[in-house]
């Protein structure tokens, strides 16, 4: 909050106290030689001030929320797909059975095939290290 050339750092709560001192002073000021118009109006613009600084703070901390989230969610979907990725052919034919998608006839079928591809991968010395499966 403070200086960085190695002075003392004020809270934010000491920097307002010092900000409304300073304009009690100012205010103080415009009384004694400008008249109480030239204060209120003064005054007005110094909470005018607090106010917008304030909303533009708010509006700034909505922003990084809004792009924290997406961020987020971006990580979340990039996560998915690598696990969806790593997922073996068997293991993502088990979930799609679980969630319904495929009927046991269709899932012993492309599980069948499966094998199959395997083995054929087998005999032409090709690695399968994803679909290492066995007839039982």
């Amino acid at each position: 909050m403070g200086s960085d050339d190695g002075g003392r750092d004020y809270s934010l709560t000491e920097i307002f106290a010092i900000k409304f001192v300073l304009a009690d002073i100012i205010i103080i000021a415009a009384l004694l030689f400008a008249g109480p118009l030239y204060a209120l109006a003064i005054t007005a613009l110094l909470v005018l001030s607090v106010v917008l600084v304030w909303y533009l703070m708010e509006r700034s901390k909505e922003k990084e929320r809004k792009r924290e989230q997406e961020a987020a969610k971006r990580d979340t979907a990039t996560a998915t797909a690598a696990d969806e990725a790593e997922t073996d052919p068997v293991t993502t034919l088990q979930q799609r059975y679980a969630a319904g998608e495929l009927t046991e006839a269709e899932f012993e079928r492309r599980l069948d095939q499966l094998i199959d591809a395997n083995e054929r991968a087998d005999e032409a010395d090709v690695e399968t290290s994803e679909l290492s499966l066995e007839r039982s």
